[in-house]
């Protein structure tokens, strides 16, 4: 790397100068000489390579007066020249480091760890929006960047990830008798205050549950203020009221307010027996909406969300269970089937011109139930209905004969159907001819096109039959009887304003 006719240095002779100038006498044994500064020019090694090669020391003394020669001169090159060394670099070093102030040697500063509670209060403020340097700030803590640590090991590991090794085996130590005691205060009467808080505590507990038992409509551990203040009452005699407050968390404004409430006498007490009264005649198929109606031709006005209210209140509910399957009566194309003529247009502008019919499917435990039904599509009317064990073409005829009790209209009168077999035979076809009546079918597999009839089979099994127990068809068959006439006479169709099929067909009026 350097030359090998580098000078070299006698100590006693001053060695070789290229500058042809012998050093002084007094240049110590190892001092840098021209001959390697003068090396900057050539090779570009500059001083600092010079030195580093010549591993040159120099002692205090040296310092201080190559110090001192340069404030006397004010030149780096001057003072280098008049006593030999040092090199540019090194001199120029020495006058930066006399102007410094003397610094202490740095500490390497040890790790702080922060408890616990503390890196845990500094997750609670970031989630509440608090900035990290806020946070660090207020909490004492060395660099606000911690936060921003503790926030990702508390979402990845929760409370554990904030705990150092010591705090999880204290966290995972299962409490002990002594433990447990040795947390207990010393003083008497702390422990007399601690003691009178945990019976009222307990005797707190006691009265919620027989609350809950009572009230179904209880929730444990989200009482309300009426409820904190029923157990409050029931307490007050053998505790006192102020703690009892402190411990259900109630105010005594808010206890007072409720216990005043709980006093008045209720403004809807008949109406609730009413709505209650209308709920049993109608199986519980009715909501709030029909019950509304119900009260309104009674003559009793009050707004929807009173009577929503107190259906909620009183827990009233309403029978809407699923169907669990259904039957088909298709038996393939046995014959050609007639013309859609309905289009799934169930409407009628007066009695006896459209009528729907099908059968459905009812299980017991005893054995199946069948029912064969023609609706009305004047007012929704079963103008004939019949049922049988089997889902045979007896019920179909049976049926039929029950609804030509009923005014039709001459030679105007439409029975749709599916294309089940009981409609697709001799027999009911030759009956429809008899009877003047015109014969319609939906499409093969497409039930909305009878959607009405399906509608009222759905309708009928939804409230009155899904949710029980049926041991035998002879009491299935007095429900079925019971609630058709139920719903010709008294269920509230809402499609007709609120009023009931016997109503809607006593108001019609026959176009002359």
């Amino acid at each position: 790397m350097f030359p090998k006719y580098l000078p070299t240095l006698d100590a006693k002779a001053g060695g070789n100068w290229p500058l042809s100038r012998r050093a002084p006498a007094s240049t110590p044994q190892l001092h840098e000489t021209p001959a390697v500064w003068g090396l900057k020019d050539k090779w570009g090694c500059g001083r600092i390579v010079g030195e580093c090669f010549m591993n040159v020391s120099y002692s205090r003394e040296q310092r201080r007066e190559a110090l001192k020669v340069y404030r006397r001169t004010g030149s780096v090159t001057k003072t280098i020249l008049l006593l030999g060394y040092p090199g540019r670099w090194t001199l120029h070093k020495w006058i930066r480091e006399a102007g410094k102030p003397v610094s202490k040697p740095k500490r390497a500063q040890r790790l702080t760890h922060y408890p616990f509670k503390t890196k845990l209060s500094a997750v609670e403020m970031f989630n509440k929006g608090a900035r990290p340097g806020q946070i660090a700030s207020q909490l004492g803590l060395r660099s606000p960047m911690s936060v921003y640590s503790w926030v990702e090991r508390y979402r990845q590991e929760g409370e554990w990830g904030l705990m150092s090794r010591k705090e999880r085996g204290q966290a995972a130590k299962l409490p002990t008798v002594k433990s447990l005691e040795a947390s207990l205060p010393d003083d008497p009467q702390e422990l007399k205050r601690l003691a009178a808080k945990l019976i009222v505590e307990k005797a707190v507990m006691d009265q919620e549950l027989e609350l809950i038992k009572k009230d179904v409509s209880v929730l444990p551990g989200a009482l309300t203020n009426r409820h904190k203040a029923q157990v409050v009452d029931a307490l007050r005699g053998t505790y006192p009221l102020g703690m009892l407050l402190d411990v259900v968390g109630l105010s005594s404004s808010s206890f007072y307010y409720q216990l005043h409430a709980m006093a008045r006498r209720d403004k809807y007490c008949q109406l609730r027996k009413d709505i209650a009264a209308i709920a049993a005649e109608s199986f519980y198929t009715y909501g709030y909406r029909r019950n509304w109606c119900v009260l309104r031709a009674r003559g009793i006005r009050v707004s929807e969300k009173v009577v929503r209210k107190i259906i909620s209140e009183d827990k009233i509910l309403v029978r809407y269970p699923r169907r669990k399957r259904r039957y088909s009566s298709y038996n393939g194309e046995i014959a050609p089937a007639p013309e859609n003529l309905v289009k799934r247009n169930f409407h009628a502008n007066a009695p006896g011109k459209l009528w729907l019919t099908d059968i459905t499917e009812f299980i017991t435990a005893e054995s199946k139930l069948y029912l064969s039904a023609i609706i009305d599509c004047f007012d929704g009317k079963v103008v004939g209905w019949a049922t049988g064990r089997h889902p045979s073409n007896e019920i179909v005829m049976a049926s039929m004969n029950m609804a030509l009790e009923e005014p039709i209209s001459d030679n105007l009168l439409i029975i749709h159907s599916d294309r089940g077999s009981h409609y697709r035979g001799g027999d009911f076809a030759a009956f429809l001819r008899c009877h003047h009546i015109t014969q319609s079918m939906s499409k093969k597999g497409c039930s909305p096109d009878n959607a009405a009839c399906e509608g009222f089979f759905g309708r009928m099994k939804n409230e009155m039959y899904y949710g029980y127990k049926w041991k035998s068809t002879n009491e299935l068959e007095t429900a079925i009887t019971r609630y058709i006439h139920f719903y010709n006479n008294h269920r509230i169709k809402l499609t007709l304003g609120g009023i009931t099929i016997k109503q809607y067909r006593n108001h019609y009026q026959p176009v002359v």
